[in-house]
């Protein structure tokens, strides 16, 4: 028998009691509710969220200094990760999203800014966040962006629109991207932060998704949004590098998501192919289905110790932009390709919605696309050849 990952990462009492706790939520109380979220399409589960800010889950990943839980290495925030979104994708996400606010804050804050904006995140009365980049014009080309930022008497006056932006309007506090300097590409970026109610700031209507319903997106408008010079994060000009950095974070953390996922559908399958009789046998005992489902096994294990080494490589200080795109690509297609295993698997049941697996297929798709599609995490790949 192969060992567990955690055999050659061994974990700390704290970890394991984090990982634990985290496995017993996603059993208790997001696994139970991932159709409810699916189908109600538009509505956040924010009880879900409270509950998981009771028991720390929503601010495990923050400092100790801003009130957080001090899991701040990547390998442990993919330990929970992991176990959340075996329990729902979208749903496990979403719990855990304040972390991708979180992440620039810290690159690229001052102490008075990073106690500012991160303190409201902990405890159980936790503020939600968002992280505004995308424009209708601008995905994967993030220097790209025409949101300007003109400077004015004591700050900024934004203008432009974001698109697809997770927890927009739900969210109180907003690290936003725009151009200080029009005439650059990634040296014109600058990061701003923004809390909700600012004037001439307004949001569209929830876009219908396919699939991680629980997180909500919509678009923000921004007409001439005054932001003091004091809540310019980082100086003019940093912002695209910072959203560089905290991608590497993010992808790792991404990939644990997807493995989490991954192992959700197999585990589903696994359990049905045992009960399920066709031809007078299980059908584990037919050779085309028992070897999709080692398939299956074999590229989540290699996506799972993929995204554990890109972790412990992040935490010890090493460049990982090449590995933890690797990570992310590899476990975002095992999330695919398992997910369309386990509704092969299930038949015509696998494309019912009584089930869960075809709800965990169009989940899983999102992890191919965001935070750098597949094609993006090739030429990441690329480069760093």
């Amino acid at each position: 028998m192969a060992k567990k990952a955690t055999e050659y990462w061994p974990l700390s009492d704290e970890q394991r009691d984090i990982v634990e706790l985290c496995r017993q939520f996603a059993s208790e109380e997001i696994r139970p509710r991932g159709r409810e979220v699916d189908e109600a399409d538009v509505v956040s589960p924010v009880d879900i969220f409270h509950s998981a800010a009771k028991i720390g889950i929503t601010d495990f990943m923050l400092p100790e200094e801003y009130g957080g839980g001090g899991f701040t290495d990547a390998f442990t925030q993919c330990l929970v990760q992991e176990q959340l979104c075996w329990g729902d994708p979208g749903i496990g996400n979403f719990v855990c999203s304040n972390g991708f606010f979180a992440d620039p804050v810290l690159a690229l804050g001052t102490p008075e800014q990073k106690e500012k904006w991160l303190s409201p995140l902990v405890g159980p009365n936790a503020s939600f966040t968002s992280l505004a980049t995308s424009e209708p014009g601008s995905g994967s080309d993030s220097a790209s962006i025409v949101t300007r930022a003109n400077k004015v008497a004591g700050g900024y006056s934004i203008s432009g629109q974001k698109a697809w932006i997770s927890n927009a309007g739900l969210a109180d506090q907003y690290v936003v991207f725009a151009k200080t300097d029009p005439t650059q590409r990634s040296k014109g970026v600058s990061a701003f932060l923004i809390k909700k109610g600012a004037e001439g700031m307004t949001f569209g209507e929830p876009m219908k998704k396919m699939g991680q319903r629980a997180i909500v997106c919509r678009e923000i408008f921004f007409d001439n949004v005054f932001v003091p010079e004091e809540d310019r994060l980082g100086g003019e000009g940093q912002g695209f590098y910072g959203l560089m950095e905290t991608f590497d974070i993010s992808r790792v953390v991404l990939a644990a998501a997807a493995s989490g996922a991954a192992r959700a559908a197999y585990e589903y399958a696994l359990d049905y192919a045992r009960t399920r009789t066709q031809f007078g046998k299980p059908i584990i005992e037919h050779q085309a289905v028992a070897f999709r489902l080692a398939d299956m096994a074999t590229r989540i294990e290699s996506s799972w110790l993929m995204t554990l080494h890109a972790a412990r490589q992040l935490d010890a200080g090493e460049n990982v932009n090449g590995l933890a795109a690797m990570a992310k690509l590899q476990a975002s297609e095992t999330a695919m390709f398992c997910t369309w295993g386990a509704v092969q698997t299930l038949g015509g049941w696998g494309y019912s919605r009584e089930y869960p697996v075809e709800q965990w297929m169009r989940d899983a798709k999102l992890e191919e696309i965001e935070e750098g599609t597949s094609d993006i995490m090739r030429l990441v790949i690329s480069r760093n050849l």
